[in-house]
């Protein structure tokens, strides 16, 4: 009798003990949707300040919850969009400031920049890694791992881009460092497979990166003046001009490189002049876009070598 009292203790108190993860798991996934959904808010933000402060605090809460429940995705999926979005926008935003003008700060903030889009990278990559294929052809040649790019389909598309975004954003503050550029190419094919998923997805999102990634180089090595012009039009059509990051972008990498200083005024005067409130889902990104416009603007006399 006394055997029995304590099976039936220990079955009592491991149902206990199941229905409360349970339950705790229910509650995590709930919170996951409420955080997809609250996203927008950050956003919105009008002052750069606070959203830069609340960000960090958003990025930590998002580790914790995602520790708590490894298996929901969408926990993942935010941060490697989160780690992407701070990393492009405050911390490359720095970096423009303060290059050439203070060195040791530069140095300290380029060290945060590559370390936000190598976790961007890292939570991505681990939602992506669920398809066996893709996982195991990370090591495999080109041909291999294209096959399993292709494999990827629309419900991985926010994991599969803001991936290959962070991965991007690696090797392009990582120049230096032969073993990162070689990613380069599954990069590129992320994003191929992106373009073809959704090319307007974050406002055209495939077509900015396509425009960097063709007017960021010289022809020898790549790049191609004619392809950067088209991928930035595209981008900004998508948004009717409403998110400044295209034309900041399409002035810095086409502009720059086809030393057209008269577009590149355009451009980011039209973005300094721009009401940010036009996107209102966007409305930091496009104040973050106005900082980097007048930072450029100032630089303007190193970025061309001849006047208009």
């Amino acid at each position: 009798m006394f055997v029995k009292i304590r099976e039936l203790i220990l079955l009592l108190t491991v149902a206990l003990v199941f229905q409360a993860c349970s339950i705790s798991k229910m509650a995590s996934d709930i919170t996951a949707g409420i955080m997809v959904g609250g996203s927008p808010v950050v956003e919105q933000e009008s002052d750069p300040y606070v959203a830069e402060s609340s960000g960090l605090a958003l990025l930590k809460t998002l580790e914790v919850f995602s520790h708590h429940n490894p298996d929901n995705d969408k926990y993942k999926t935010l941060l490697a969009k989160n780690y992407a979005n701070y990393a492009f926008g405050f911390l490359e935003n720095k970096l423009y400031r303060y290059e050439g003008t203070d060195p040791q700060r530069y140095e300290v903030i380029l060290a945060r920049t590559k370390r936000f889009y190598d976790r961007g990278k890292h939570y991505g990559m681990t939602v992506l890694n669920k398809q066996g294929s893709f996982q195991r052809a990370l090591t495999e040649d080109q041909e291999t791992f294209e096959k399993a790019v292709r494999k990827i389909g629309r419900g991985k598309m926010e994991p599969l881009f803001w991936t290959a975004f962070s991965w991007g954003g690696l090797i392009n503050w990582s120049k230096d460092d032969p073993i990162a550029i070689v990613g380069l190419n599954k990069v590129e094919r992320m994003m191929s497979r992106a373009a073809e998923l959704n090319n307007t997805f974050f406002y055209g999102g495939p077509h900015m990166f396509y425009g960097v990634y063709y007017g960021s180089r010289p022809e020898m090595l790549g790049g191609n003046k004619k392809k950067s012009k088209e991928e930035f039009e595209k981008a900004v059509k998508v948004s009717h001009g409403r998110f400044f990051f295209a034309k900041v972008l399409y002035a810095q990498f086409y502009a720059v490189q086809a030393q057209d200083r008269a577009l590149f005024n355009q451009l980011l005067n039209e973005v300094i002049s721009g009401d940010v409130n036009g996107l209102p889902e966007q409305r930091l990104g496009n104040i973050l876009a106005q900082e980097r416009a007048q930072t450029l603007l100032a630089k303007a006399d190193s970025l061309f070598a001849g006047g208009l």
